[in-house]
């Protein structure tokens, strides 16, 4: 689980809130509190993880995990897209907090597969901007907005018979 989660934190909290977060829940599953058997084990596992997360907090390796967290997201909403299962691409991608120029280029993505190309290339759009260098970006974009002139363009004639 990502540290701040443990704590019960906000990924912007001062060292003050760690601290005092911290030590509430030290007093509240200290293994010390339960009685020798499943309980006790169950804290002491308990506790491990609170003192791996405070550590964390305090050395500055929490936000490195809350990165390579949403990094792993990133990944599965991709395959999800790949599979062509875009509800559940969807369902990952809105649970993130910000939103990167590879989460607007996989968003984009999944609504372009999903026939909304307008809303695909405002997305696409973002992440080239965000991104200028990516080459994955640029392409996908100018991919679409080529196919998307061409449906119009097309759809224009055919309103117009």
């Amino acid at each position: 689980m990502n540290p701040y989660q443990i704590l019960g934190i906000e990924a912007n909290a001062t060292h003050e809130e760690v601290r005092s977060a911290y030590r509430t829940l030290a007093r509240r599953w200290h293994p010390d509190r339960f009685m020798e058997g499943p309980e006790r084990d169950w804290a002491n596992e308990k506790m491990c993880a609170i003192n791996a997360a405070y550590n964390a907090c305090l050395n500055g390796t929490a936000g490195a995990y809350v990165r390579m967290e949403e990094s792993e997201r990133l990944k599965r909403a991709e395959q999800l897209i790949r599979e062509e299962r875009y509800q559940e691409a969807r369902a990952v991608l809105m649970s993130f907090d910000t939103r990167c120029a590879e989460w607007n280029c996989l968003f984009g993505t999944m609504l372009a597969c999903m026939g909304n190309l307008k809303k695909a290339e405002i997305y696409l759009g973002i992440a080239t901007r965000q991104a200028p260098e990516n080459a994955r970006y640029r392409e996908t974009y100018q991919r679409l907005c080529g196919d998307a002139a061409t449906r119009r363009y097309l759809h224009f004639l055919q309103t117009q018979k």
